[in-house]
């Protein structure tokens, strides 16, 4: 045989491993219990490759100009754990919120000990591993380790490894192919409930400088929305807007919920949010600087009373909240004879909010809260729809960043906006968001 055909072997042999390793995917369907009500799928392979092929075109958003970082000890999980084409979190119908799972395989039983004493795992008996520091729960059978909350009711933990590992009882094969089918980096699968008529599927995915978010809800008759048409600026800080619930949304929140609105509010959230209100809007449009003095005293040593002024620099937030409906003027009064309005001679002074002076006013069809120091920017986008949020994370104020924990101002530190937006298309709902970069040589997601 000579070069050439040698060559030409060989080149399809790496060819062929070059699909296998990277393209080619494939899923077991015991990973996910019948049970499921959501089921969140990562398509490791293609966040990889996107990673990778970003990594290519553009290498100068990998550069770091800070001194690498010293390596921590600890164990390197790609040693320990196999890596899956596809990852299935997944939920579990009638369990809290906090009932995610996740099924794994882990390459040896040496493999497993190494995890074992990197969570500082307590065996519980033959099958089960918990740890109150990390909060992990993990249910091993063979090479595959379940993991949970730790936290977790035992009797609905056992409920969930009892269906997936003893009664081998596993979703539909074809429900789980629709998560998969959606070709996209994360998909979430969600199923018919008390809100859904129909089951969904939410996907997100990301290249060089965005993330984007997309899919259609059918809610149940009695969660339908209505439109409004909302116009706002460019330029603010945060715009959302969303019309008035329905009442069986408004039922569905719970009482405790409800209180806990209410308190944040300063007034009680029924009272406001009335099924006459068509929608509410809010501008967040920035921060404005104003000198504050305040006026103490002191005495001198003749025991003389000598006033001192201390001026001080205070950041308020300028916003606008405005309500329309048929209904304004009897929140109007509402607030007013709940004593949350004190009239003065710039106008009737809203109490709630002590944070900055704001003022309430009200005309036929609409109500509005204002901050004193609001000055409104053109508006120059126009949104008509159930719901839109904008956020310009670059220009949130540092005084306001500091809220933020650590992680979170981390997070955020490479983003410039956000934007989500709810629209109807006949009985259903069309979901549609987009997160996108600072102009930089940074990668908005990072290996």
């Amino acid at each position: 045989m000579n070069k050439k055909k040698w060559f030409l072997l060989i080149l399809i042999g790496l060819l062929i491993f070059g699909y296998i390793k990277l393209f080619y995917k494939a899923y077991s369907n015991n990973a996910v219990p019948h049970s499921a009500d959501r089921i969140a799928v990562i398509d490791v392979k293609r966040v990889i490759n996107t990673l990778l092929w970003n990594f290519i075109t553009t290498p100068s958003q990998w550069k770091s100009s800070s001194k690498p970082k010293a390596v921590k000890a600890g164990i390197n999980w790609r040693d320990v754990i196999e890596l899956p084409d596809y990852a299935f979190a997944f939920h579990y119908a009638g369990q809290p919120e906090s009932a995610w799972y996740m099924q794994l395989n882990v390459k040896s039983e040496q493999a497993f000990v190494q995890i074992e004493n990197e969570l500082n795992l307590s065996r519980l008996n033959e099958h089960e591993y918990a740890s109150s520091s990390t909060g992990i729960y993990i249910y091993k059978e063979g090479k595959a380790v379940l993991i949970g909350n730790a936290k977790m009711d035992t009797a609905m933990l056992r409920q969930t490894t009892d269906e997936l590992f003893v009664k081998k009882s596993y979703i539909p094969k074809e429900t789980l192919a629709k998560a998969v089918n959606a070709k996209s980096h994360l998909a979430v699968y969600i199923a018919p409930n008390a809100f859904l008529q129909e089951e969904a599927i939410l996907t997100a995915n990301f290249d060089k400088n965005s993330i984007t978010i997309a899919g259609d809800l059918t809610p149940k008759a009695a969660y339908t929305f209505s439109e409004a048409n909302f116009n706002y600026s460019s330029q603010s800080i945060f715009a959302a807007g969303f019309t008035q619930p329905t009442p069986g949304i408004m039922s569905s929140i719970g009482e405790n919920d409800k209180a806990n609105i209410s308190k944040a509010l300063g007034f009680d959230a029924d009272s406001f949010f009335i099924a006459s209100n068509k929608s509410y809007a809010i501008d967040f449009a920035g921060v404005k600087s104003r000198a504050d003095s305040a006026v103490t005293y002191t005495y001198d040593d003749d025991f003389n009373k000598v006033e001192k002024i201390t001026v001080n620099n205070v950041e308020e937030p300028s916003y606008n909240f405005m309500m329309t409906g048929d209904s304004t003027s009897n929140i109007f009064n509402y607030l007013q004879h709940s004593e949350k309005l004190e009239k003065t001679e710039k106008g009737n002074l809203f109490l709630p909010f002590p944070f900055v002076r704001s003022y309430c006013t009200a005309s036929p069809g609409q109500l509005n809260i204002t901050a004193d120091n609001y000055k409104p920017a053109a508006a120059d986008k126009s949104e008509k729809g159930i719901f839109f949020l904008q956020l310009i994370f670059s220009s949130i104020p540092p005084a306001y960043l500091k809220y933020l924990s650590d992680d979170q101002q981390k997070a955020i530190s490479n983003l410039e906006s956000m934007e989500i937006s709810a629209k109807r298309d006949a009985d259903k709902v069309m979901l549609k968001g987009s997160i996108l970069k600072k102009k930089n040589d940074r990668a908005i997601i990072r290996l």
